[in-house]
């Protein structure tokens, strides 16, 4: 037994998380894929710079230049930046789509009074709702909602959640091969 239990009203329901239907949940699923690959592909990104000789201080002052961030497309450090671009979007959109069920989260006049405090506190709780939206129980939820496709996204995300040791151990095994050779 717990020294703190919860009641009721305190527990954690996954579809207080979603809103209603399966459009919210396929979303969820959807971003979870690409929040999963985002890893590997930074991780190749870094890889393919490695091998390229990009990591200095000329690529990564590209990277970081309004001027020649467009040049970037081009360049192996590409898919390191799409990789960072992708974490962002996906953050940002978790927690913009938290955001509406964050706003009925409130017992009628308990919320800030002042605009600005309501915003903050907004975004406080939107986050929190993103973090909850993230956990096993809410992607159940949402793969429940969605049927097949919620399966076929669920096993999607199983491999990117693979992909990223894979990725790691050959980043790995490039640089021990570079420096080995470089010392030999």
């Amino acid at each position: 037994m717990r020294a703190y239990p919860f009641s009721p009203e305190e527990q954690v329901r996954p579809a207080a998380f979603l809103r209603p239907g399966s459009v919210d949940a396929a979303t969820l699923l959807v971003l979870r894929v690409v929040r999963r690959a985002v890893w590997p592909i930074i991780t190749i990104g870094a890889a393919v710079a490695w091998v390229n000789g990009e990591f200095n201080a000329e690529s990564i002052e590209r990277l970081t230049s309004p001027a020649q961030f467009f040049a970037l497309v081009l360049s192996p450090l590409a898919l390191l930046a799409l990789g960072w671009a992708l974490r962002i979007l996906v953050n940002l959109t978790g927690l913009a789509l938290a955001a509406p069920l964050a706003q009925g989260a409130w017992v009628a006049g308990t919320e800030a009074t002042s605009r600005g405090r309501r915003l903050i506190d907004l975004a406080y709780l939107s986050a929190g709702y993103r973090s909850v939206r993230w956990s096993y129980a809410v992607q159940h939820e949402a793969v429940r909602r969605c049927g097949v496709l919620g399966r076929q996204l669920a096993l999607l995300e199983t491999v990117g959640r693979i992909l990223l040791p894979v990725a790691i151990a050959a980043f790995v095994w490039l640089v021990f091969q570079d420096v080995r050779s470089a010392g030999a």
